[in-house]
């Protein structure tokens, strides 16, 4: 490599890593650690992963290991975005099983009621209370002896104010 070659690496990157940047030959695995911030064992599980390359001496070509571990690092980051999707289902999914649970221990405790028992019987309720009310003008007219023009007019009368009632 020429001098302005390494002076320009040296620039950028420090003296002290220039020379190995440089060098052709490839570099030892607690080197390569030092460029990665990795620990030897590390970078050796990394090369038997074939994560980076290594050659039979068990040393790594410097310039092709760091690309090689930027690209496993873009990788890596990838699936973490993935997996924050996936993280955050959980978490949905953990609340509305809690949401579920916490629902089926209120009913257990009497907290709650089933809507349709009592929609049922508020239903039951008002149909006997109609059929109560529509009752009145003919038992009232039987106790004060009304006649029948009398006795539907009271009728017409407590009909309308239910309709009025049912449209509210």
């Amino acid at each position: 490599m020429s001098t302005d070659t390494r002076d320009n690496i040296a620039e950028l990157i420090g003296d002290e890593w220039a020379d190995a940047f440089a060098a052709p030959e490839p570099v030892t695995a607690a080197k390569l650690g030092e460029w990665l911030g990795l620990t030897a064992n590390r970078v050796h599980a990394l090369g038997r992963d074939g994560v980076l390359p290594r050659t039979p001496e068990k040393t790594y070509p410097l310039r092709a290991s760091v690309a090689a571990y930027c690209d496993h690092a873009r990788q890596l980051a990838k699936g973490k975005a993935a997996d924050k999707e996936l993280a955050e289902e959980k978490i949905r999914l953990a609340r509305e099983q809690a949401d579920k649970i916490a629902l089926q221990n209120a009913a257990a405790r009497g907290e709650l009621l089933d809507s349709r028992l009592v929609a049922n019987e508020w239903r039951a309720i008002v149909t006997d209370l109609r059929a109560a009310v529509l009752a009145v003008p003919s038992r009232v007219a039987n106790r004060l002896g009304l006649d029948r023009k009398e006795t539907t007019a009271l009728d017409v009368e407590i009909r309308a104010a239910m309709e009025a009632i049912a449209d509210d």
